[in-house]
């Protein structure tokens, strides 16, 4: 497959900053295009805003199997190092869509806070005939966002994602590609240990299953939610571990050679005892 990088600027987005029930600010003007990554293992676009010296970041991404987005906000700010879980919502206008989300931070390069939501396939599709969106976090100020040209954008990202599916096999009509899946467990390489504390705190179980790229060493280069717990500290250290730990023999083709493809994994269950 050719080299998957691609710049595309969509010029016509803007964002809008506001504080929980404060009133609106100006919008930020962006520093850049909107920016869409033809990545070997993801599609995103992200766009940078405000201070070109410390910049806003807008990203947005579709899971491989196309049916679920994930938003994400990267600015300054301190936050904790492992991953909090709040209640959210994300409103384009028609009503606020009830979503967890994890928030994050580092301190290198420099200080710098995550905040990322998942919504459905279904969910993001308001976003084609938003002229704006809000993103509402438990006990943070809500960050509004004004849009316009979004159907341009994600028919980009849809794009991009089928070359991805075509790219690790995930498209394979004729069946003459893949002459034997690829071979592992997921299951067995997860401890007690891995249970995120923030699912501990409150109490949390759930089960998901998850879509794997998997390349021609066996490695993992890329894990995506199918089916999501309702958990998002669940459904990301399950993907995080999964990604560090399971080892795959190789799918392989007619020719007996190793091969990209995926593996959807069986369900992982969360579960606490006593």
């Amino acid at each position: 497959m050719p080299c998957r990088v691609l710049c595309s600027s969509l010029v016509s987005v803007s964002l809008l900053l506001a504080s929980s029930g404060a009133s609106a600010a100006e919008p930020l003007a962006p520093v850049k295009p909107w920016v869409v990554n033809y990545d070997t293992a993801e599609c995103t676009a992200q766009r940078a805003y405000g201070d070109p010296a410390d910049p806003l970041l807008l990203v947005l991404g579709p899971s491989a199997w196309g049916n679920s987005y994930e938003l994400m906000i990267v600015k300054s700010g301190s936050a904790p190092k492992f991953a909090e879980q709040l209640e959210g919502s994300v409103n384009f206008g028609q009503g606020p869509i009830k979503a967890w989300l994890l928030r994050w931070g580092t301190d290198k390069p420099k200080l710098r806070q995550f905040i990322k939501f998942r919504i459905s396939e279904g969910d993001i599709a308001q976003a084609k005939n938003a002229s704006a969106v809000t993103f509402h976090m438990e006990g943070r100020p809500d960050v509004s966002l004004s849009l316009s040209a979004v159907p341009d954008l994600l028919s980009t990202l849809q794009n991009c994602t089928v070359d991805l599916q075509h790219y690790w096999n995930m498209i394979d009509p004729e069946q003459k590609k893949i002459a034997a899946p690829a071979i592992g467990d997921v299951r067995k390489v997860f401890t007690s240990n891995d249970y995120p504390s923030e699912a501990l705190t409150q109490n949390q179980e759930g089960q998901a299953r998850f879509l794997l790229f998997v390349d021609e060493q066996g490695k993992i280069p890329a894990c995506y939610v199918v089916e999501p717990s309702g958990i998002p500290a669940l459904d990301g250290m399950g993907c995080q571990v999964i990604r560090q730990r399971a080892k795959f023999k190789p799918a392989i083709d007619t020719a007996g050679k190793p091969i990209r493809s995926i593996v959807i994994t069986p369900p992982v269950i969360w579960r606490l005892y006593g």
